[in-house]
Protein backbone atom coordinates (compact mmCIF):
# COMPACT_ATOMS: atom_id res chain seq x y z
CA UNK A 1 0.00 0.00 0.00
CA UNK A 2 1.32 3.43 -0.95
CA UNK A 3 2.20 5.74 1.94
CA UNK A 4 -0.10 8.68 2.58
CA UNK A 5 1.44 11.93 1.39
CA UNK A 6 0.51 15.55 1.11
CA UNK A 7 0.49 17.75 -1.98
CA UNK A 8 1.77 21.33 -2.11
CA UNK A 9 -0.55 24.17 -3.07
CA UNK A 10 0.81 25.98 -6.12
CA UNK A 11 -1.93 28.54 -6.70
CA UNK A 12 -5.57 29.45 -6.18
CA UNK A 13 -7.60 30.74 -9.10
CA UNK A 14 -10.91 32.61 -9.23
CA UNK A 15 -12.48 30.26 -11.76
CA UNK A 16 -13.09 26.50 -11.93
CA UNK A 17 -10.21 25.01 -13.98
CA UNK A 18 -11.00 22.18 -16.39
CA UNK A 19 -7.87 21.89 -18.55
CA UNK A 20 -4.14 21.87 -17.82
CA UNK A 21 -1.14 21.45 -20.12
CA UNK A 22 2.64 21.93 -20.04
CA UNK A 23 4.06 24.74 -22.16
CA UNK A 24 7.76 24.58 -21.29
CA UNK A 25 9.87 23.06 -18.54
CA UNK A 26 8.84 25.96 -16.32
CA UNK A 27 5.45 27.05 -17.66
CA UNK A 28 2.02 25.46 -17.25
CA UNK A 29 -1.28 26.56 -18.79
CA UNK A 30 -4.57 26.28 -16.89
CA UNK A 31 -7.96 27.11 -18.43
CA UNK A 32 -11.62 27.04 -17.47
CA UNK A 33 -14.38 29.27 -16.20
CA UNK A 34 -18.09 29.60 -15.58
CA UNK A 35 -19.17 29.29 -19.23
CA UNK A 36 -21.92 31.44 -20.66
CA UNK A 37 -23.82 31.56 -17.36
CA UNK A 38 -24.06 35.12 -16.12
CA UNK A 39 -22.80 34.30 -12.62
CA UNK A 40 -19.78 36.58 -12.49
CA UNK A 41 -17.26 33.72 -12.84
CA UNK A 42 -14.68 34.62 -15.53
CA UNK A 43 -13.66 32.43 -18.46
CA UNK A 44 -9.90 32.49 -18.35
CA UNK A 45 -6.55 31.16 -19.51
CA UNK A 46 -3.81 31.47 -16.89
CA UNK A 47 -0.15 30.69 -17.51
CA UNK A 48 2.17 30.18 -14.54
CA UNK A 49 5.92 30.11 -14.25
CA UNK A 50 7.26 27.47 -11.86
CA UNK A 51 10.17 28.60 -9.68
CA UNK A 52 12.31 26.47 -7.42
CA UNK A 53 11.58 26.99 -3.75
CA UNK A 54 14.01 24.63 -2.05
CA UNK A 55 12.63 21.11 -1.91
CA UNK A 56 9.54 22.03 -3.96
CA UNK A 57 8.43 24.83 -6.29
CA UNK A 58 6.04 27.75 -6.36
CA UNK A 59 3.97 29.20 -9.20
CA UNK A 60 3.85 32.83 -10.30
CA UNK A 61 1.23 34.03 -12.82
CA UNK A 62 2.79 35.49 -15.97
CA UNK A 63 -0.18 35.56 -18.39
CA UNK A 64 -3.91 36.18 -17.97
CA UNK A 65 -6.30 36.00 -20.92
CA UNK A 66 -10.08 36.38 -20.95
CA UNK A 67 -11.78 33.99 -23.38
CA UNK A 68 -15.03 35.92 -23.45
CA UNK A 69 -18.45 34.35 -22.95
CA UNK A 70 -17.27 30.73 -23.37
CA UNK A 71 -15.02 28.64 -21.15
CA UNK A 72 -12.28 26.31 -22.35
CA UNK A 73 -13.29 22.81 -21.26
CA UNK A 74 -10.52 20.80 -22.95
CA UNK A 75 -7.32 21.62 -24.78
CA UNK A 76 -4.00 20.51 -26.19
CA UNK A 77 -0.82 22.51 -26.80
CA UNK A 78 1.84 21.91 -29.44
CA UNK A 79 4.69 23.77 -31.19
CA UNK A 80 4.30 24.42 -34.90
CA UNK A 81 7.96 25.29 -35.51
CA UNK A 82 7.46 29.00 -34.82
CA UNK A 83 5.04 29.37 -31.93
CA UNK A 84 3.12 27.37 -29.39
CA UNK A 85 -0.45 26.68 -30.52
CA UNK A 86 -3.37 26.14 -28.15
CA UNK A 87 -6.32 24.13 -29.53
CA UNK A 88 -9.22 24.63 -27.12
CA UNK A 89 -12.68 23.12 -26.93
CA UNK A 90 -15.39 25.76 -26.38
CA UNK A 91 -18.86 24.22 -26.69
CA UNK A 92 -19.15 22.75 -30.23
CA UNK A 93 -16.18 24.77 -31.52
CA UNK A 94 -12.43 24.31 -31.49
CA UNK A 95 -10.71 27.65 -31.01
CA UNK A 96 -7.07 27.93 -32.09
CA UNK A 97 -4.77 30.38 -30.29
CA UNK A 98 -1.21 31.45 -31.02
CA UNK A 99 1.02 31.76 -27.95
CA UNK A 100 4.03 34.03 -28.45
CA UNK A 101 6.77 34.75 -25.92
CA UNK A 102 6.90 38.22 -24.46
CA UNK A 103 9.05 39.87 -21.81
CA UNK A 104 7.43 40.98 -18.55
CA UNK A 105 8.82 43.53 -16.13
CA UNK A 106 8.07 42.93 -12.46
CA UNK A 107 9.13 44.87 -9.39
CA UNK A 108 10.13 42.46 -6.59
CA UNK A 109 8.36 42.43 -3.26
CA UNK A 110 10.30 43.28 -0.06
CA UNK A 111 10.53 39.54 0.67
CA UNK A 112 12.15 38.84 -2.67
CA UNK A 113 14.61 41.62 -3.38
CA UNK A 114 17.44 39.59 -4.85
CA UNK A 115 17.37 38.05 -8.29
CA UNK A 116 19.59 35.12 -9.22
CA UNK A 117 21.09 35.63 -12.66
CA UNK A 118 20.46 32.77 -14.98
CA UNK A 119 22.74 31.52 -17.72
CA UNK A 120 22.06 30.11 -21.16
CA UNK A 121 22.05 26.37 -21.64
CA UNK A 122 21.96 24.06 -24.63
CA UNK A 123 18.25 23.43 -24.14
CA UNK A 124 17.48 26.97 -25.27
CA UNK A 125 15.78 26.46 -28.63
CA UNK A 126 16.18 28.48 -31.81
CA UNK A 127 12.39 28.94 -31.92
CA UNK A 128 12.51 30.67 -28.54
CA UNK A 129 15.27 32.98 -29.75
CA UNK A 130 13.22 34.03 -32.78
CA UNK A 131 10.16 34.73 -30.62
CA UNK A 132 11.95 37.19 -28.35
CA UNK A 133 14.68 38.52 -30.64
CA UNK A 134 13.12 41.97 -30.83
CA UNK A 135 12.70 42.13 -27.05
CA UNK A 136 16.34 41.16 -26.46
CA UNK A 137 17.58 43.96 -28.75
CA UNK A 138 15.81 46.69 -26.82
CA UNK A 139 18.14 49.31 -25.27
CA UNK A 140 19.31 48.98 -21.67
CA UNK A 141 18.50 45.30 -21.63
CA UNK A 142 21.16 42.67 -21.05
CA UNK A 143 20.58 39.21 -22.53
CA UNK A 144 20.26 36.26 -20.20
CA UNK A 145 18.25 33.05 -20.10
CA UNK A 146 17.11 30.62 -17.50
CA UNK A 147 18.84 27.31 -17.13
CA UNK A 148 15.52 25.66 -18.03
CA UNK A 149 15.56 26.61 -21.69
CA UNK A 150 13.19 29.57 -21.33
CA UNK A 151 14.48 33.03 -22.20
CA UNK A 152 14.75 35.72 -19.53
CA UNK A 153 16.34 39.14 -19.65
CA UNK A 154 17.29 41.41 -16.76
CA UNK A 155 17.96 45.13 -16.60
CA UNK A 156 21.33 46.10 -15.21
CA UNK A 157 21.32 47.35 -11.64
CA UNK A 158 23.54 50.31 -10.93
CA UNK A 159 26.29 49.59 -8.40
CA UNK A 160 25.77 52.96 -6.77
CA UNK A 161 22.12 52.15 -6.08
CA UNK A 162 22.32 48.77 -4.38
CA UNK A 163 19.30 49.47 -2.14
CA UNK A 164 16.94 50.45 -4.94
CA UNK A 165 14.30 48.09 -6.28
CA UNK A 166 15.56 46.39 -9.43
CA UNK A 167 13.16 45.17 -12.08
CA UNK A 168 12.84 41.43 -12.54
CA UNK A 169 11.91 40.38 -16.04
CA UNK A 170 10.05 37.15 -16.69
CA UNK A 171 8.82 35.36 -19.79
CA UNK A 172 5.10 35.50 -20.40
CA UNK A 173 2.96 34.84 -23.46
CA UNK A 174 0.82 36.88 -25.81
CA UNK A 175 -2.40 34.97 -26.53
CA UNK A 176 -3.88 35.62 -29.96
CA UNK A 177 -6.99 33.91 -31.36
CA UNK A 178 -6.31 32.57 -34.85
CA UNK A 179 -9.17 30.45 -36.12
CA UNK A 180 -12.32 28.74 -34.89
CA UNK A 181 -14.11 25.81 -36.51
CA UNK A 182 -16.99 23.51 -35.57
CA UNK A 183 -16.02 19.97 -34.54
CA UNK A 184 -19.24 18.50 -33.12
CA UNK A 185 -22.64 18.30 -34.81
CA UNK A 186 -24.86 16.54 -32.29
CA UNK A 187 -28.55 16.99 -33.18
CA UNK A 188 -30.17 15.12 -30.27
CA UNK A 189 -28.84 17.51 -27.63
CA UNK A 190 -26.55 20.51 -27.52
CA UNK A 191 -23.34 19.78 -29.44
CA UNK A 192 -20.02 20.14 -27.64
CA UNK A 193 -16.42 19.13 -28.15
CA UNK A 194 -15.18 16.99 -25.28
CA UNK A 195 -11.56 16.19 -26.18
CA UNK A 196 -8.83 17.28 -28.61
CA UNK A 197 -5.42 15.71 -29.36
CA UNK A 198 -2.53 16.43 -31.75
CA UNK A 199 0.17 14.24 -33.27
CA UNK A 200 3.32 15.88 -34.64
CA UNK A 201 4.16 12.69 -36.58
CA UNK A 202 1.64 13.52 -39.30
CA UNK A 203 0.44 16.98 -38.14
CA UNK A 204 -3.10 15.80 -37.50
CA UNK A 205 -5.55 17.26 -34.99
CA UNK A 206 -8.21 14.90 -33.62
CA UNK A 207 -11.47 16.00 -31.99
CA UNK A 208 -14.41 14.13 -30.47
CA UNK A 209 -17.50 14.95 -28.48
CA UNK A 210 -21.22 14.60 -27.96
CA UNK A 211 -22.19 13.17 -31.35
CA UNK A 212 -19.93 10.10 -30.93
CA UNK A 213 -17.75 10.95 -33.93
CA UNK A 214 -13.96 11.10 -34.03
CA UNK A 215 -12.79 13.64 -36.60
CA UNK A 216 -9.26 13.96 -37.95
CA UNK A 217 -8.14 17.35 -39.27
CA UNK A 218 -5.00 18.15 -41.24
CA UNK A 219 -2.97 20.93 -39.63
CA UNK A 220 -2.45 23.80 -40.41
CA UNK A 221 -5.11 23.80 -43.15
CA UNK A 222 -7.68 22.27 -40.75
CA UNK A 223 -9.26 20.35 -43.58
CA UNK A 224 -11.29 17.30 -42.55
CA UNK A 225 -9.46 14.06 -43.39
CA UNK A 226 -11.76 11.48 -41.77
CA UNK A 227 -15.13 11.60 -40.05
CA UNK A 228 -15.32 8.37 -38.05
CA UNK A 229 -18.72 7.32 -36.71
CA UNK A 230 -17.03 5.78 -33.69
CA UNK A 231 -19.63 5.45 -30.92
CA UNK A 232 -23.33 5.50 -30.15
CA UNK A 233 -22.87 7.93 -27.25
CA UNK A 234 -20.57 10.83 -26.44
CA UNK A 235 -16.84 10.18 -26.64
CA UNK A 236 -15.10 10.60 -23.28
CA UNK A 237 -11.47 10.41 -24.44
CA UNK A 238 -9.14 9.80 -27.38
CA UNK A 239 -5.37 9.53 -27.76
CA UNK A 240 -2.83 9.12 -30.56
CA UNK A 241 -0.24 6.38 -30.36
CA UNK A 242 3.37 7.68 -30.17
CA UNK A 243 3.91 6.24 -33.66
CA UNK A 244 1.05 8.42 -34.93
CA UNK A 245 -0.60 5.62 -36.95
CA UNK A 246 -3.31 4.64 -34.44
CA UNK A 247 -5.87 6.54 -32.39
CA UNK A 248 -7.89 5.04 -29.53
CA UNK A 249 -11.37 6.21 -28.53
CA UNK A 250 -13.52 5.34 -25.53
CA UNK A 251 -17.15 6.25 -24.88
CA UNK A 252 -20.00 6.18 -22.43
CA UNK A 253 -21.55 3.49 -24.62
CA UNK A 254 -19.09 1.14 -22.89
CA UNK A 255 -16.92 0.45 -25.93
CA UNK A 256 -13.30 1.20 -26.70
CA UNK A 257 -11.90 1.08 -30.24
CA UNK A 258 -8.56 1.48 -31.97
CA UNK A 259 -8.61 3.21 -35.38
CA UNK A 260 -6.15 3.48 -38.26
CA UNK A 261 -5.19 7.12 -38.71
CA UNK A 262 -4.27 6.66 -42.38
CA UNK A 263 -7.75 5.72 -43.61
CA UNK A 264 -10.02 5.99 -40.56
CA UNK A 265 -10.87 2.29 -40.51
CA UNK A 266 -11.36 0.26 -37.35
CA UNK A 267 -8.30 -1.70 -36.22
CA UNK A 268 -9.84 -3.55 -33.27
CA UNK A 269 -12.08 -3.30 -30.22
CA UNK A 270 -10.73 -3.23 -26.67
CA UNK A 271 -12.19 -6.20 -24.77
CA UNK A 272 -11.48 -7.22 -21.19
CA UNK A 273 -12.64 -9.59 -18.48
CA UNK A 274 -12.88 -8.64 -14.82
CA UNK A 275 -12.62 -10.86 -11.71
CA UNK A 276 -16.16 -10.00 -10.65
CA UNK A 277 -19.39 -11.82 -10.00
CA UNK A 278 -22.73 -11.13 -11.57
CA UNK A 279 -23.50 -9.11 -14.68
CA UNK A 280 -22.25 -5.73 -13.47
CA UNK A 281 -21.42 -3.47 -16.41
CA UNK A 282 -18.25 -1.38 -16.58
CA UNK A 283 -17.49 1.55 -18.88
CA UNK A 284 -14.21 3.13 -19.96
CA UNK A 285 -13.39 6.48 -18.41
CA UNK A 286 -10.02 7.50 -19.92
CA UNK A 287 -7.25 6.24 -22.22
CA UNK A 288 -3.60 7.21 -22.67
CA UNK A 289 -0.58 5.78 -24.46
CA UNK A 290 2.78 5.68 -22.69
CA UNK A 291 6.23 4.85 -24.01
CA UNK A 292 8.41 2.15 -22.42
CA UNK A 293 11.74 3.17 -20.86
CA UNK A 294 11.96 6.30 -23.01
CA UNK A 295 11.72 4.32 -26.28
CA UNK A 296 9.12 5.97 -28.52
CA UNK A 297 9.00 2.92 -30.78
CA UNK A 298 7.89 0.77 -27.84
CA UNK A 299 4.71 1.78 -26.03
CA UNK A 300 1.71 0.55 -24.05
CA UNK A 301 -1.90 1.65 -23.77
CA UNK A 302 -3.44 2.47 -20.38
CA UNK A 303 -7.16 2.69 -19.66
CA UNK A 304 -9.35 3.07 -16.59
CA UNK A 305 -12.87 1.71 -16.12
CA UNK A 306 -15.67 2.52 -13.65
CA UNK A 307 -18.84 0.63 -12.75
CA UNK A 308 -21.67 1.84 -14.98
CA UNK A 309 -24.05 1.98 -12.01
CA UNK A 310 -23.27 3.00 -8.44
CA UNK A 311 -24.58 0.53 -5.91
CA UNK A 312 -25.09 0.57 -2.18
CA UNK A 313 -22.12 -1.78 -1.90
CA UNK A 314 -19.60 0.00 -4.15
CA UNK A 315 -17.78 -1.98 -6.80
CA UNK A 316 -14.05 -1.54 -7.48
CA UNK A 317 -12.61 0.50 -10.34
CA UNK A 318 -9.72 -0.80 -12.45
CA UNK A 319 -6.54 0.34 -14.19
CA UNK A 320 -5.47 -1.66 -17.29
CA UNK A 321 -2.20 -1.90 -19.18
CA UNK A 322 -2.57 -3.15 -22.77
CA UNK A 323 -0.15 -4.62 -25.27
CA UNK A 324 -0.22 -1.97 -28.01
CA UNK A 325 0.48 -4.47 -30.80
CA UNK A 326 -2.12 -7.15 -30.13
CA UNK A 327 -4.28 -4.92 -27.92
CA UNK A 328 -4.77 -7.50 -25.20
CA UNK A 329 -4.66 -6.81 -21.47
CA UNK A 330 -1.18 -7.42 -20.01
CA UNK A 331 -1.92 -6.36 -16.45
CA UNK A 332 -4.76 -4.92 -14.40
CA UNK A 333 -5.17 -3.72 -10.85
CA UNK A 334 -8.06 -2.59 -8.71
CA UNK A 335 -7.76 1.07 -7.73
CA UNK A 336 -10.43 0.91 -5.00
CA UNK A 337 -14.07 1.90 -4.91
CA UNK A 338 -13.55 5.64 -5.39
CA UNK A 339 -14.86 6.46 -8.90
CA UNK A 340 -12.08 7.56 -11.26
CA UNK A 341 -12.40 10.88 -13.07
CA UNK A 342 -9.15 11.45 -14.99
CA UNK A 343 -5.86 9.78 -15.95
CA UNK A 344 -2.52 10.85 -17.39
CA UNK A 345 0.85 9.24 -18.19
CA UNK A 346 4.29 10.83 -17.75
CA UNK A 347 6.25 11.73 -20.89
CA UNK A 348 8.89 9.08 -20.15
CA UNK A 349 6.19 6.45 -19.61
CA UNK A 350 7.30 5.53 -16.08
CA UNK A 351 4.27 6.76 -14.13
CA UNK A 352 0.48 6.80 -14.39
CA UNK A 353 -1.50 9.46 -12.54
CA UNK A 354 -5.12 9.03 -11.46
CA UNK A 355 -7.70 11.46 -10.08
CA UNK A 356 -11.00 10.54 -8.43
CA UNK A 357 -14.46 11.99 -7.88
CA UNK A 358 -13.72 12.46 -4.17
CA UNK A 359 -10.66 14.59 -4.97
CA UNK A 360 -7.94 12.01 -4.24
CA UNK A 361 -4.79 11.67 -6.35
CA UNK A 362 -2.73 8.52 -6.97
CA UNK A 363 0.49 7.76 -8.83
CA UNK A 364 1.23 4.24 -10.09
CA UNK A 365 4.41 2.71 -11.51
CA UNK A 366 3.51 1.94 -15.11
CA UNK A 367 5.61 -1.24 -15.34
CA UNK A 368 4.11 -3.06 -12.36
CA UNK A 369 0.94 -1.00 -11.77
CA UNK A 370 2.02 -0.72 -8.14
CA UNK A 371 0.63 2.26 -6.26
CA UNK A 372 3.51 4.56 -5.38
CA UNK A 373 1.76 7.67 -4.07
CA UNK A 374 -1.63 8.47 -2.56
CA UNK A 375 -3.19 11.69 -1.29
CA UNK A 376 -6.62 11.30 0.23
CA UNK A 377 -8.91 14.26 -0.58
CA UNK A 378 -6.15 16.32 -2.19
CA UNK A 379 -9.05 18.44 -3.46
CA UNK A 380 -12.43 19.17 -1.92
CA UNK A 381 -14.27 17.85 -4.96
CA UNK A 382 -13.57 15.81 -8.10
CA UNK A 383 -10.28 16.17 -9.97
CA UNK A 384 -10.75 17.72 -13.43
CA UNK A 385 -7.21 17.54 -14.79
CA UNK A 386 -3.77 16.01 -14.26
CA UNK A 387 -0.43 16.75 -15.90
CA UNK A 388 3.02 15.36 -15.16
CA UNK A 389 5.82 17.91 -15.42
CA UNK A 390 8.50 17.04 -17.99
CA UNK A 391 10.97 14.35 -16.94
CA UNK A 392 14.11 16.19 -18.07
CA UNK A 393 16.82 17.56 -15.78
CA UNK A 394 15.75 21.19 -16.17
CA UNK A 395 12.25 20.51 -14.85
CA UNK A 396 13.62 18.34 -12.04
CA UNK A 397 15.89 21.17 -10.87
CA UNK A 398 12.84 23.43 -10.63
CA UNK A 399 10.91 20.92 -8.52
CA UNK A 400 13.81 20.16 -6.16
CA UNK A 401 15.25 17.12 -7.99
CA UNK A 402 12.15 14.96 -7.56
CA UNK A 403 11.72 11.62 -9.32
CA UNK A 404 8.46 12.89 -10.79
CA UNK A 405 5.99 15.71 -10.16
CA UNK A 406 2.27 15.66 -10.95
CA UNK A 407 0.00 18.72 -11.03
CA UNK A 408 -3.71 18.35 -10.30
CA UNK A 409 -6.60 20.78 -10.75
CA UNK A 410 -10.18 20.73 -9.54
CA UNK A 411 -13.28 22.89 -9.46
CA UNK A 412 -12.32 23.76 -5.89
CA UNK A 413 -10.09 26.33 -7.68
CA UNK A 414 -6.84 24.83 -6.33
CA UNK A 415 -3.73 23.92 -8.33
CA UNK A 416 -1.67 21.36 -6.41
CA UNK A 417 1.69 19.74 -7.14
CA UNK A 418 2.47 16.21 -5.96
CA UNK A 419 6.12 15.18 -5.66
CA UNK A 420 7.57 11.68 -5.64
CA UNK A 421 11.14 11.83 -4.29
CA UNK A 422 13.90 9.84 -5.89
CA UNK A 423 14.60 6.47 -4.26
CA UNK A 424 17.12 6.79 -1.47
CA UNK A 425 20.54 5.25 -2.05
CA UNK A 426 23.01 3.79 0.39
CA UNK A 427 25.78 6.25 -0.39
CA UNK A 428 29.50 5.64 0.05
CA UNK A 429 29.30 5.26 3.84
CA UNK A 430 26.52 2.69 3.56
CA UNK A 431 28.42 0.69 0.97
CA UNK A 432 31.55 0.64 3.16
CA UNK A 433 29.56 -0.50 6.18
CA UNK A 434 27.91 -3.24 4.14
CA UNK A 435 31.31 -4.37 2.83
CA UNK A 436 32.75 -4.49 6.35
CA UNK A 437 29.71 -6.45 7.59
CA UNK A 438 30.15 -9.00 4.80
CA UNK A 439 33.85 -9.39 5.65
CA UNK A 440 32.99 -9.91 9.31
CA UNK A 441 30.40 -12.58 8.48
CA UNK A 442 32.89 -14.37 6.22
CA UNK A 443 35.49 -14.29 9.00
CA UNK A 444 33.02 -15.71 11.54
CA UNK A 445 31.96 -18.45 9.09
CA UNK A 446 35.56 -19.45 8.39
CA UNK A 447 36.37 -19.50 12.09
CA UNK A 448 33.31 -21.66 12.76
CA UNK A 449 34.41 -24.16 10.11
CA UNK A 450 38.00 -24.12 11.46
CA UNK A 451 39.30 -23.04 8.07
Amino acid sequence: MAPLRKGHLLARVNFPPYAIHNLTERHILVAGGGGDAKCGIPNTVEIYELINNGSTCRAEPVTHYDTGSHAIMNCTVFHNGKHHVLAAGMEEMCQMYQLTYKILDKTPTPNNKSVRRRRRTNSFSSENEKDIKEEENKPKIQESTTEMGVPVVEKKRKKSDANSNSIITQVGFDVKPIQSFQTDFNKKEEPFQKVVRFTSVSNILATAGADGHVRLWKYPELTLLHDIEAHGDEVDNIDFSPSGNKIVSISRDGHGFVWNVKDGTKHCELKFLLPKKGDDKYIFRSCRYGIVEGDKSNFKLFTIVNPAVRKKTPLPCYLFKWNATKYVVEKMVSTGTDMLSVMTVSDDGRFVGLGTLSGSVDIYISFSLMKLYHVENAHNIFVTGLEFLPSNEEAQRITGDQDTSLISISVDNHIIVHHVPKPSTMGIVGILLLFMAVLFLVYVLLDYLNL
